[in-house]
């Protein structure tokens, strides 16, 4: 799968997403939010070398660091996205807790 269609995976998730906001139903949306997320990180980062598929911390530290929007990034030291990483894990903390846990999800979470 290329970048493209992962960023196609990427827009429909969300409009799932949007969609369950609407209606009410919070953790669905959570978790459509996330994966939204995941594969548009995904067609920004690009296929990983050794795997597959991505693991979720590999593909979060991978963005973060930012390497693959500037190569000469050092591996030391915060990414170049640094800022994005707590909203990111964040993120994927509803995302488990919504799927796995059952937990309750506010509107305001969802948001």
């Amino acid at each position: 799968m290329n970048g493209n269609e992962r960023l196609n995976g990427a827009r429909q998730a969300l409009t799932g997403a949007e969609a369950l906001l609407a209606s009410g139903e919070f953790r669905g949306c959570v978790s459509r939010c996330y994966y939204a997320v995941y594969q548009a990180m995904w067609a920004a980062v690009g296929n990983p070398e050794k795997k597959p598929r991505w693991e979720h911390f590999g593909l979060m530290s991978t963005f973060v660091r930012g390497k693959w929007r500037n190569p000469a990034m050092s591996i030391q030291g915060p990414g170049l996205l640094e800022g994005q990483r707590f909203a990111l894990r964040r993120l994927y903390d509803l995302r488990l807790g919504a799927d796995y846990r059952l937990d309750n999800v506010t509107h305001k979470d969802a948001e």
